[in-house]
């Protein structure tokens, strides 16, 4: 090989060289993207352990006749083992849809209502919950403002109780993106931007820190329109600080149902 084709050679090399750095650059930016995006869908809150979700109504369930031929049970007076109350105490983290999904499995039939406490968590975790939610026509009731200050009260077959009361007694961040996805809807729930967990987004440069944060703001944003929550309420989210909070009840905008579920119990009077 003369010198000419000794150098071409080392050029091409070279340029190949550079052209392989250049597009493993730009996978390790998709990569750290992504590892940003993950580390954000536990941004509503800073969970320390896993919500708590259990019956807060273990008592025997009187069902109709006609109802139980449409659920296929040979018995109508009394189930026991089905829960018609439930509650969702704690933030949310990963594993919790997985036990929302187990006590549906056992209890959709009766379609129970579930009573929310929690200060947020893992968004994704929450997302989950709340299509499952709307898939089987969950009510939902959050803290509420009786005049002096947020209470939840639990009712039950021998009576009622408190969830909660006070300061600590809040459905916020995530805990509002599962509000959301019920078809019944009661109570005061608190909104705020999400914020990134992971200490390495704030040494993102400005234009890759935007794009992180742009698609987790739409991958919210989506799910509230799936769950047609009305625009203005997407909008205070985003407007509201992480370090802030904006709090909404059931009475603003027909948040108490979604429009299509509204709409089709009308139809259906």
């Amino acid at each position: 090989m003369n010198a000419d084709n000794k150098r071409s050679s080392r050029e091409q090399h070279t340029i190949e060289t550079d052209q392989f750095m250049i597009i493993d650059s730009k996978t390790v930016l998709r990569i750290k993207l992504a590892v940003f995006i993950v580390a954000a869908c536990l941004s509503f809150a800073s969970p320390t352990q896993a919500a708590e979700v259990r019956c807060v109504d273990g008592s025997k369930v009187t069902i109709s006749e006609e109802y139980a031929k449409i659920i296929g049970l040979s018995e109508h007076s009394q189930v026991i083992g089905w829960c018609k109350f439930h509650l969702i105490t704690g933030e949310i983290a990963k594993g919790d849809y997985e036990k929302v999904r187990a006590s549906l499995a056992q209890n959709y039939k009766i379609i129970p209502l579930f009573y929310l406490h929690s200060p947020g968590g893992d968004v994704d975790e929450a997302i989950k919950i709340g299509r499952l939610f709307r898939k089987y026509l969950i009510q939902v009731s959050a803290p509420s403002d009786y005049g002096d200050g947020l209470w939840l009260p639990v009712f039950n077959s021998l009576g009622g109780d408190l969830a909660c009361r006070g300061s600590n007694c809040t459905c916020a961040s995530a805990c509002a993106l599962i509000w959301f996805g019920a078809v019944t809807r009661q109570g005061t729930v608190g909104l705020h931007r999400p914020r990134f967990l992971d200490e390495q987004f704030k040494m993102l440069p400005p234009a890759e820190a935007s794009i992180a944060y742009r698609r987790l703001l739409d991958k919210i944003t989506d799910y509230l329109n799936e769950m047609e929550v009305p625009n203005p309420m997407a909008d205070a989210m985003v407007a509201t600080e992480s370090s802030d909070i904006q709090w909404i009840d059931e009475t603003m905008n027909g948040l108490d149902h979604p429009p299509s579920f509204a709409e089709w119990s009308a139809a259906s009077c």
